[in-house]
């Protein structure tokens, strides 16, 4: 079924189904109680296992949640759903997965932990509950600290892991409990938190000189109806002290911290766009203008994890569409999702990866899919060198030229790279002629 998935992007059980005897057996496997969520988990963290050793890598996390609202009358068993973010009614559930990435090639790995959870529609909301006054152990937020927890056990072959995570995961405990000796944060900063030279972050920032000035290139965003654009940043740092805020509650904690800090301000940007103004807090030492550029450029790793998301509800499986009735299979589909996921972006960032020719093939691709992959090369192969694969057979690029064809790119300079939907199609036509070669394969050795 994951290889159905892998290479027939969609949220249908009928769509990667051969025939109704299949389709049945998908369903019963979704819905066997002893097909467990963190079974699913386990598996995707085994994959990764084996990629991880003496490498520097990035664990960015974040959450997302899944609203299927829409499909209410037709789910019959609820019993894993419930309230979502800001509606007095909303059905779904929340995924929060560790999503690792090689720290210097940026290349996507896999899956360290996910979590999945749901609210109860008569949960009380936060000021209800007196959220403020509750242990950070029963508190959503303490999601942060429990993943990188046991991410760090899967990972724990690896050189160096970095975590990488948004303002959600501004929490004083973990920068308390998460850091060890090859572990590291980068947190964007929520809070202008009290240091112990003096006044906040804010303030002590301001006493900092430029060390720099730097231009990133912004992706278009239709959240927030920003285009692609080139924006110039001014770079400041400096190492502080953050005093443990009086709202932490819980015990043995040290009453400060000391992090270095590295400041990113757009500047000499005309329009109505909101500025970028990261404030980021990390356990890396950062001492000079080269290091602070390398927080900032982790930092923006964070684009993987909000692709995986898009690829998850939008232009990949729209997960939000799905046709299964019951809860926890939608949940378990979920993960299997992610995991299939990886297979898109991977493809799609090795057409981008210019010297390197993106990841290992048998990284991505099994050994049937290479040979596969390798009779299909030989029929597309055109009759001028521009129409033909040129790209080293061991890389993932290759396939990827491969993939787009099938899903109808024609490979042509002018035409730019394959995208999102063309590797989608491909990969889905790609299962069709995968299913008939290995049938007339396995006949041959009968």
């Amino acid at each position: 079924m994951f290889r159905k998935l892998s290479l027939t992007p969609c949220s249908s059980i009928r769509k990667i189904s051969d025939d109704w005897a299949e389709q049945k057996a998908y369903y019963r496997f979704l819905n066997h109680p002893k097909v467990t969520e963190d079974i699913l988990i386990d598996e995707a963290a085994s994959r990764l296992q084996s990629l991880v050793r003496d490498r520097h890598l990035l664990c960015i996390q974040d959450t997302s949640e899944v609203n299927l609202t829409a499909h209410d009358k037709r789910i019959t068993d609820k019993s894993n759903l419930g309230r979502l973010d800001y509606a007095h009614y909303a059905l779904g559930f929340k995924i929060h997965p560790a999503f690792v990435i090689d720290a210097y090639q940026f290349t996507p790995l896999g899956f360290a932990e996910m979590k999945l959870w749901h609210r109860p529609l008569d949960m009380p909301r936060r000021f209800e509950r007196n959220f403020r006054r509750q242990s950070i152990e029963v508190k959503e937020s303490y999601k942060w600290i429990e993943v990188a927890q046991q991410s760090k056990t899967v990972l724990k072959e690896a050189q160096t892991v970095t975590f990488v995570q948004d303002r959600e995961s501004d929490i004083y405990e973990l920068f308390c409990l998460v850091p060890d000796e090859r572990s590291h944060l980068i947190v964007r900063s929520s809070f202008d938190r009290n240091v112990t030279e003096g006044g906040c972050l804010t303030e002590q920032l301001s006493k900092q000189t430029c060390a720099g000035k730097h231009l990133i290139e912004l992706e278009t965003d239709k959240r927030v109806n920003r285009a692609k654009k080139t924006v110039e940043l001014e770079i400041r740092y400096c190492k502080l002290t953050i005093k443990k805020p009086t709202s932490s509650n819980m015990k043995g904690l040290p009453l400060e911290k000391e992090l270095y800090v590295v400041e990113a301000k757009e500047i000499n940007t005309k329009g109505k766009d909101e500025k970028i103004y990261w404030r980021l807090l990390t356990t890396h030492k950062v001492e000079n203008y080269e290091e602070a550029l390398q927080i900032i450029e982790w930092y923006r790793a964070r684009w993987y994890i909000e692709q995986l998301f898009r690829l998850l509800k939008n232009k990949g499986y729209q997960i939000e569409n799905t046709e299964l009735e019951n809860g926890a299979a939608i949940r378990k589909i979920c993960i299997m999702m992610l995991m299939a996921i990886l297979k898109i972006m991977q493809m799609r960032l090795a057409y981008d990866d210019i010297e390197g020719e993106g990841q290992p093939i048998e990284e991505v691709f099994t050994e049937e899919e290479v040979d596969c992959l390798k009779k299909i090369n030989e029929k597309l192969r055109g009759k001028t060198t521009k129409q033909q694969n040129q790209y080293n057979p061991n890389r993932t690029k290759w396939a990827t030229w491969i993939i787009g064809r099938l899903g109808g790119w024609k490979a042509y300079s002018s035409q730019g790279p394959p995208g999102l939907i063309v590797l989608r199609r491909g990969l889905e036509r790609f299962s069709y002629i995968l299913e008939g070669y290995l049938l007339i394969k396995d006949m041959g050795t009968r």
